[in-house]
């Protein structure tokens, strides 16, 4: 039997999964992983790097079986399903279940932050989608912490870097991508923590090479605390391009709450940085990106700039 480690990565053409994937093959360490299209782009570069990739999703058991089959190590990166909420808990049980009997150790889960506290966020409505969204989470990291692995890490990020470039920044910030203005729920003295994937991929890494360490933990993960302005002065920086903050007033917040769940989201972010404790962060001693390197990084200024060529 080789002796080189392998890892199944779930949600491998995302942003972290791609980022985990790439950081384990510079170790050459074997990774496998599902996917639905196998002709897709990120399919395409995972394939590239040498990734053993089964066609299948999550409801796949067969395709799960065959992709976990000879794993030793899983990183778990699920979304929730919007039109079935308790799908998410679903597919995980599922993986879990497969996981264990195929004699996989270790688990990361790739969950977010306030997911043990969520009772203390004065927005938090567990009959909305955000809610049920956050609630999934919860129940993921309880099932994990039963199923009886001989090591687990919950890694709970804070807001993505990534949220600020490409299709992302169209969901989430579509005014900012096409006029320049951030016009949010944030109010001016608020601090939003920030965390670059590639950087929660770094911390899978290390529990990964260090089990015993991270075993049992819930590791927070943030850098930057940073008010909306100084956001929006760095990204001025790095593209050369005028970009402003313009905070929303309580009155339109309360108006557009009423018909957009996703406002509920937007104000939890006011209050999201008393859930890390940067220097706890820090006390892991793994370098971790500041948003302005994050956005003079070669691998995101072509986005950064594209995003926002119309500003």
């Amino acid at each position: 039997m080789s002796s080189t480690p392998t890892v199944f990565v779930c949600g491998a053409t995302g942003s972290t999964g791609l980022n985990l994937v790439r950081q384990l093959r510079e170790l050459n360490w074997t990774v496998h992983a599902t996917v639905r299209d196998p002709s897709s782009p990120a399919a395409q570069t995972l394939a590239s790097q040498g990734v053993s990739l089964t066609p299948g999703d999550w409801d796949n058991e067969a395709a799960l079986a065959a992709s976990i089959a000879g794993c030793t190590m899983l990183f778990l990166n699920t979304v929730i399903g919007f039109s079935d909420t308790s799908r998410e808990r679903e597919q995980v049980a599922s993986i879990l279940s497969i996981a264990k009997a195929a004699g996989v150790r270790q688990v990361i889960y790739n969950s977010s932050l306030i997911i043990d506290r969520l009772e203390e966020l004065p927005t938090f409505d567990p009959d909305n989608i955000m809610g049920q969204s956050l609630l999934s989470k919860r129940a993921i990291e309880q099932l994990l912490k039963a199923a009886g692995f001989d090591f687990w890490t919950i890694l709970r990020g804070a807001s993505y870097m990534e949220n600020f470039l490409g299709k992302k920044a169209a969901f989430m910030y579509g005014g900012l991508v096409k006029t320049g203005v951030w016009n949010f729920a944030l109010r001016p003295d608020d601090k939003l923590p920030l965390i670059d994937t590639n950087d929660i991929a770094k911390f899978a890494v290390a529990a990964f090479q260090d089990p015993e360490r991270f075993n049992k933990k819930d590791v927070e993960l943030s850098t930057d605390l940073m008010t909306p302005g100084e956001i929006m002065a760095v990204m001025s920086k790095a593209t050369g391009r005028e970009f402003k903050f313009v905070p929303m007033t309580e009155e339109e917040v309360e108006a557009k709450r009423a018909v957009d769940p996703m406002i509920s989201a937007h104000l939890a972010l006011r209050v999201l940085k008393d859930f890390v404790d940067v220097e706890e962060v820090k006390s892991w001693g793994i370098k971790l990106a500041t948003f302005e390197e994050f956005m003079a990084e070669p691998r995101n200024v072509e986005i950064l700039m594209e995003t926002y060529k119309g500003v």
